[in-house]
């Protein structure tokens, strides 16, 4: 008789698959089994065995990349890493573009036919192009073109113009006013919702890899970040916080990603979906609760109006009497000659 996986079993799986995912985590055999038994009390060896099961009949899909095992619905795998081909490896375009405009440092920034001369002059470009007889002048200038601009989209590179300058790692970028740094910004504050909550006891223990305060998953000392709602705690390094966003968040009423709630409207079921996290505060707000409402996602870094610098004296005027004007300037009342044409 074979033995089928617990469908119910099965869509705690796959949620928890989701959770990780959101958390932009490897869904990995220990953190579905933490995951699951967080939101369920299922323990570890039922839930590798319900994993095991439902990836022999096929709705979990199995992925192994560099030796290491990941988990993935098969109604929304993302992307599948192809193996790669035998033979000469290709080039690295993140760290040629890093190199061009490192090398290049000029003060406005540097265009492509700059980058991609400055390239063509370096030893291990210039070997690989002789080397390679697939890839002649006109190919590699179209995939830098490409390289270039997947660096813009995921915010490593900053394209003003013709122009492309690199984008500081301690830096986050705003929604459109330019690029402002952590430490420029005001200090974080609590809420007046924030003030009078109790906070749950912490738990010891790093929810990602399972280490402690005294060892992380690199075997070195780091403090902990505990849930202000449930007490689960991760270390910055699991959570992928920066050294600037851990600070800020420490001085907070933080909450994890399993008690999130919108920090305008306090409501944690409406619209999970559409929720931005800060990166200046790690604070959750709707899209239709920012000020002004989001219609689609930012892309890159976010930081929400709470910690957006505020403006004062005459620049908050002017802008303040510029929207009025603007409000204001079309005609009122009923447009003169209306109806005259009509009844002549």
């Amino acid at each position: 008789m074979v033995k089928l996986a617990n469908p119910l079993y099965t869509q705690w799986i796959l949620e928890a698959i989701k959770k990780v995912k959101k958390q932009k985590q490897r869904p990995s055999e220990e953190r579905i089994c933490n995951a699951v038994s967080m939101s369920h009390g299922l323990d570890r060896k039922t839930v590798l065995e319900q994993l095991e099961l439902s990836v022999k009949d096929g709705t979990i899909l199995k992925v192994t990349n560099k030796g290491l095992n990941s988990y993935k619905d098969p109604d929304n795998p993302g992307r599948l890493a192809l193996p790669k081909p035998k033979g000469k490896p290709g080039l690295d375009w993140n760290k040629l573009i890093k190199r061009a405009l490192e090398g290049l440092h000029e003060p406005g920034g540097s265009s492509l036919k700059n980058i991609e001369r400055f390239l063509k002059c370096q030893a291990d470009v210039a070997a690989y192009l002789s080397g390679s007889g697939s890839m002649g002048p006109g190919l590699f200038h179209q995939q830098l073109r490409v390289a270039l601009k997947r660096a813009v989209a995921h915010g490593r590179v900053a394209k003003q113009g013709p122009l492309f300058q690199l984008i500081s790692r301690s830096s986050s970028q705003d929604d459109g006013t330019g690029t402002v740094s952590l430490e420029s910004l005001p200090p974080v504050r609590l809420l007046p919702h924030e003030k009078d909550k109790p906070v749950a006891e912490p738990i010891p223990i790093c929810s990602f890899c399972l280490g402690t305060k005294e060892q992380n998953r690199d075997k070195k000392p780091e403090e902990l970040i505990s849930c202000a709602d449930c007490g689960n705690s991760g270390h910055p390094s699991c959570l992928k916080f920066s050294p600037e966003l851990t600070a800020r968040v420490k001085a907070l009423w933080w909450q994890c990603i399993e008690c999130k709630t919108c920090s305008s409207c306090q409501d944690q079921g409406k619209n999970a979906d559409n929720m931005l996290f800060c990166d200046s505060c790690d604070r959750g707000f709707h899209m239709e609760c920012c000020d002004p409402p989001l219609t689609r996602m930012p892309k890159g870094m976010w930081i929400c109006q709470i910690c957006q610098p505020r403006k004062k004296g005459k620049k908050l005027l002017h802008e303040k009497a510029a929207q009025i004007k603007r409000r204001y300037n079309a005609p009122l009342g009923r447009p003169k000659n209306r109806y005259t044409n009509a009844f002549n």
